[in-house]
């Protein structure tokens, strides 16, 4: 039981630490007018509201100062919170922390009052689905120093700047996604007022025709992060930004080869700038001065390649890098050597990037830890080699190598969670080892010369969300062990010659999407379970089979159905009437 109670200047708190009585009636308020599907307030009950979830209290005061209600995406136990926000907030007179985040609102305007909460210095509304412009009351936040809109509203290109003026403490700006067509004109000269700023983050704004040169002269020295991503042509003036750290410039106007400006940013650790059009010749002196990169992306999803890197072989970057993602950029004939000294990366992507031969030997020596190598559609060739037991992720599809995979493939890489050697020149047999991927998600095998039977060792893989055997030689019954998959969505095992009847165990592939098992000698019956047990497909393929009998009217319960193909098989008797009523043929397929 709490002693008795003491009285300060403005309310009465318990010495036990209980909440003040006043803050604790406007978050009843406040909490009256939200929608709570997943009755994350059912905490707040009981004397002491600084106990109740997502409300944090000052140790000394007692008061109210933060409020974290945002939508944690996966959690599988909350739901969007929605309603209306109640200006009894405005009670909570030392809240410094707001966060509701990632809700549903559904279209309200960001209530103009949460500009008079004066002592914020942190405001996350993102994603939240509020309506309509900003409202420049926002600007009387001086103490605020991280504001995120991104995403947060119905579209509105209302939208202007001038509040940002007021924000004298701003250090962390994120308005992505935020139709800012309207300030165009001056979205740089306001921000250029804010003088502690160091993270700006304005992708997808439709900042389109920047001049040249504009005046960034007042953030040289504090801007550290920049993220103009999906806007329009990029200032060469950005160069002078000298304590820059992470820039962030894809799917921009950026045309011609990499800007020698950005190579003056000796202090820059990221560079984002894939999806933009650039040409020409990139040299090692583009990158001599970038002593703390750590990260470099230039990633086309467009095969044409338009940018060629030319760096000598005895370059010793001053760098060391985490992450590299090069897509659609020449690279080659050869293995780039300049990675030779290069021990420190997770995340190599060298995708269609013209390298020939081999991969050398010194790149396996280097023993890196690989969240992810990617070397797809390239042109490298002879037998596959054995990688390093740390990959994680490994695309090597669209290549030429050739000659079975490894026996102890499986043994050697125990961490592969992905694994993609699609259209390349492999044959031999499944190698039994790949029952000791445990890790593994995905599976792709696809468009090689891969014979004999299909193993029994899926038990091994728990966790295996697609196989794609497609246009092989393999033979045999499907494995009954197949049917312990219960994260399954994809199996594709399309034109081999797998033979004998479909194993009831795949009814336990509950999850299953897109089962593909046209092109093979299948025989027997359409199985009824297909219809009764796999209620989540949306493409069934089993045409050019040897399949015999009536087509099971199971098959009309499955709602979400896309694509049935039956044809070239030796079925009989009458189309069940009941196959008009697939409404899923009639809407496209998600991507899931």
């Amino acid at each position: 039981m709490c002693p008795l109670t003491k009285t300060t200047g403005i309310c009465t708190v318990t010495d036990c630490g209980g909440c003040i009585e006043p803050e604790k009636v406007a978050l009843l308020e406040f909490k009256q007018g939200l929608t709570d599907p997943s009755r994350r307030f059912s905490s707040w009950v009981g004397e002491d509201c600084c106990k109740w979830r997502g409300v944090v209290c000052s140790n000394r005061s007692g008061h109210v100062i933060k409020l974290t209600l945002c939508y944690l995406d996966g959690d599988g136990t909350e739901g969007k919170l929605g309603g209306k926000i109640s200006p009894a907030l405005l009670e909570l007179k030392y809240l410094n922390y707001l966060d509701l985040s990632m809700n549903n609102f559904g279209g309200i305007p960001i209530p103009e009052f949460i500009g008079s909460l004066e002592k914020l210095r942190y405001l996350n509304l993102s994603g939240a689905s509020f309506g309509g412009p900003i409202p420049p009351q926002l600007g009387n936040l001086s103490s605020l120093r991280y504001l995120d809109l991104k995403e947060y509203f119905n579209e509105s290109n209302q939208n202007d700047l001038h509040w940002l003026s007021g924000l004298s403490s701003l250090r962390h700006l994120n308005l992505g996604g935020v139709d800012l067509s309207q300030a165009a004109a001056y979205w740089l000269q306001a921000v250029s007022k804010l003088p502690s700023l160091s993270e700006l983050h304005l992708p997808a704004c439709a900042l389109e025709d920047l001049p040249p040169s504009l005046p960034f002269s007042n953030l040289i020295t504090s801007l550290s992060v920049i993220d103009l991503s999906h806007n329009g042509s990029i200032p060469s003036s950005i160069g002078n930004l000298s304590y820059l750290e992470e820039l962030y410039l894809s799917d921009n106007a950026m045309n011609g080869t990499i800007p020698e400006a950005l190579g003056r940013l000796s202090k820059l650790v990221a560079i984002e700038i894939s999806e933009n059009p650039l040409t020409g010749v990139v040299t090692e002196a583009q990158f001599s001065n970038l002593m703390s990169l750590m990260e470099f992306s230039n990633y086309r999803v467009t095969p044409r390649v338009s940018l060629v890197f030319n760096i000598s072989p005895e370059w010793i970057p001053p760098f060391k890098l985490s992450l590299l993602r090069i897509r659609s950029c020449q690279m080659g004939p050869k293995f780039p050597a300049w990675l030779r000294n290069q021990t420190e990366l997770t995340d190599v992507v060298l995708n269609n990037a013209g390298i020939s031969h081999t991969i050398p030997e010194w790149f396996w020596k280097l023993d890196l830890r690989l969240d992810e190598l990617d070397i797809g559609s390239n042109n490298l060739g002879v037998p596959l080699p054995l990688w390093s037991s740390n990959v994680m992720q490994l695309y090597l599809y669209d290549n030429f190598f050739s000659g079975p995979i490894p026996l102890e493939f499986g043994e050697r890489m125990p961490m592969l969670t992905d694994l993609d050697l699609y259209n390349n020149a492999l044959n031999g047999t499944i190698p039994l080892s790949f029952g000791k991927l445990n890790n593994l998600l995905t599976l792709v095998i696809s468009n090689n010369h891969l014979s004999g039977g299909i193993p029994e060792f899926w038990n091994g893989l728990p966790y295996l969300y697609t196989i794609d055997m497609n246009n092989n030689n393999l033979s045999g019954e499907l494995p009954s062990s197949m049917g312990s998959l219960r994260f399954l969505r994809f199996l594709m095992i399309s034109n081999n010659h797998l033979s004998g009847q479909l194993p009831s165990a795949l009814q336990n592939c509950t999850g299953i999407h897109t089962l593909d098992l046209g092109g093979n000698g299948f025989s027997g019956n359409v199985p009824a379970w297909i219809g009764e047990r796999l209620p989540n497909l949306l493409i069934l393929r089993l045409r050019s089979n040897l399949f015999h009998g009536s087509i099971p009217s199971q098959l009309c319960t499955l709602s979400s159905l896309h694509i049935l193909d039956l044809g070239e098989n030796n079925l009989s008797g009458f189309i069940p009437s009941c196959v008009g009523n697939l409404s899923g043929m009639a809407s496209e397929i998600d991507s899931q």
